[in-house]
């Protein structure tokens, strides 16, 4: 998948998941799945095989809101992203992104998050 073809701007973050054999990072986010009706339904941001994920936010109450997504090029076989929140940015490097369907709040660690696309 196209980092492009994810619409970042006003998905609610959720939880972040690490998957520490793989290198994946899970973003569980409330997504926008239709603008015009105001509807949101839970998705995952799966970034595959990540390097140097950073978080830069402040003292903030409640989850923080994506507010851009921001591709800052590739590096070797990696590419950077930076995301723009209402309580600062986070960045990372990562080889592959999919936006898939919400991995269950009690999954055991490593479990799949291959609920499909949407």
């Amino acid at each position: 998948m196209d980092l492009g073809d994810i619409h970042f701007h006003d998905s609610r973050l959720i939880r972040v998941v690490e998957l520490v054999e793989p290198h994946d990072l899970l973003f569980e986010i409330m997504y926008p799945v239709d603008w015009e009706n105001n509807v949101f339904d839970t998705r995952v941001i799966a970034f595959r095989d990540v390097l140097n994920y950073r978080v830069d936010e402040g003292p903030f109450w409640g989850a923080p809101t994506l507010l851009d997504g921001y591709d800052e090029g590739v590096a070797g076989d990696y590419r950077r992203v930076t995301l723009q929140t209402n309580a600062g940015t986070r960045s990372l490097f990562f080889k592959s992104v999919e936006l898939l369907l919400s991995v269950s709040p009690d999954a055991e660690p490593g479990a799949a998050a291959d609920g499909g696309g949407t």
